[in-house]
């Protein structure tokens, strides 16, 4: 294979780390450079297929506009710059016609260049387009890629390249539907049963994601009235169930260890803190107990409702300070998950964050924005949360820090999805 713009953009941390401090490269060049760090090689690699194409103008022209509108996306996003979001939307609307008419052409409208194309421009919508009210806009692209994955037959699995990129709209498609508040849709229960033929159904991300639908489908079915209270109750008990038996039964290479403090810090909630194989780990298991949380939550609110303030039960009290001790101790599990990353010096400013660090560190704000915002007052911990914000805007360099820390100052009754949504969180999984 000859190398192409994937392969001629290979950087290390430290070469990252440089980028950011070049002003003479081309911000394309930088921003080429840094998406394809984070994304096939380095924190994610969620799309470790790139390194597989020969992305050129001259070749896959609308490939090549798609990874270039996402890449500037990406960068302008991470280092809030406006050069680099004029020009990604730039790159955009240039590949927006070009994709359009791939999909016109026999030749390529079943290409795995023209599936990875669709994929990149949800990614720059999902990064830049991040109104909680963009529902439409969140949904096209990967509704898009749906149909045409149906189009070119799950006998394509079998390729290393589809199947990645499959996986990955699976997973693109579920998180669009969470954070819009949408059903699943049918085509997506069919890929993933397709998908299971040729993956690991053991690994407890792909576990998650299926515990997942079943969580987003409750709730449409819950806002739309048509299930009764004590079916309501008895279908998130039973969910809660499945995600303790999933956090019981991970494997040892999903294990943390949990490290006691001699002395208090203030990156630390309690007296401890819990080490992590690595970071997708973390994200992982904190996205089990945001489930965990929303699903406890849920619960509380509906048996609250099945008692009034006059004439409560017994029962129904019980369970209250069950669930709410559930959630403040999931709560707490978040809390203790991010001294790994942030640090526990007691001078920060002596020590420098790289590329990889900020990564990292941006995917502890939603999970301890979930924490802040539903455990109970006594646990203290939506001050910590707001100092710990703070800290991961003055010292860090995450400015989308301090705008989740405004939002949890004024108590604002906001949906935790548009704050992920704001975050442009989907974008930045491991």
């Amino acid at each position: 294979m000859q190398p192409g713009f994937a392969m001629k953009h290979r950087v290390s941390s430290r070469q990252v780390k440089s980028i950011e401090r070049a002003p003479s490269v081309a911000i394309e060049d930088e921003a080429r450079s840094y998406f394809f760090y984070h994304y096939a090689i380095g924190f994610s690699k969620v799309f470790d297929v790139l390194a597989l194409f020969d992305i050129q103008p001259h070749t896959d022209r609308h490939l090549y506009e798609s990874v270039t509108a996402a890449s500037l996306a990406f960068f302008s996003f991470q280092f809030d710059c406006d050069d680099a979001r004029r020009m990604a939307a730039r790159h955009y609307l240039l590949a927006l016609p070009m994709v359009n008419q791939a999909l016109k052409a026999p030749q390529s409208v079943a290409s795995d260049a023209t599936l990875l194309a669709i994929l990149m421009l949800d990614l720059f919508e999902k990064i830049l387009h991040n109104d909680p009210g963009s529902t439409e806009s969140r949904m096209s692209h990967v509704n898009g890629a749906l149909a045409l994955v149906k189009l070119r037959g799950h006998d394509r699995f079998q390729q290393y390249i589809s199947l990645r990129l499959s996986a990955r709209l699976s997973t693109s498609l579920l998180i669009s539907c969470v954070a819009a508040g949408a059903p699943v849709p049918p085509g997506l229960v069919q890929l993933r049963t397709e998908l299971e033929q040729f993956l690991d159904k053991g690994d407890p991300k792909w576990q998650l994601t299926g515990l997942a639908i079943e969580f987003v489908n409750l709730q449409s079915r819950i806002r739309g009235g048509s299930l009764p209270r004590s079916d309501v109750i008895c279908q998130l008990s039973h969910l809660d169930i499945k995600l303790v038996r999933l956090a019981e039964t991970m494997p040892p290479t999903w294990h943390f260890d949990r490290v006691l403090l001699a002395e208090p810090s203030e990156r630390a909630l309690e007296m401890h803190f819990d080490v992590y194989p690595n970071h997708a780990v973390t994200q992982a298991t904190n996205v089990l107990r945001i489930k965990r949380i929303l699903v406890n939550n849920a619960l509380r609110t509906e048996c609250a409702g099945q008692s009034t303030k006059a004439h409560p039960t017994v029962c129904c009290c019980k369970s209250c300070d069950m669930l709410v001790h559930n959630v403040d101790e999931l709560a707490k599990d978040i809390c203790g998950s991010t001294a790994q990353f942030t640090g526990l010096s007691k001078h920060p400013v002596s020590r420098t964050y790289g590329a990889a660090d900020k990564a990292c560190c941006f995917t502890l704000i939603f999970p301890m924005y979930v924490a802040a915002v539903y455990a109970s007052s006594s646990t203290m911990i939506r001050p910590w949360v707001m100092k710990q914000l703070s800290f991961l805007c003055e010292f860090v360099g995450i400015r989308q820090a301090k705008n989740v820390a405004g939002i949890l100052e004024k108590n604002a009754d906001i949906n935790p999805w548009a704050v992920y949504t704001m975050l442009g969180s989907y974008a930045f999984a491991a």
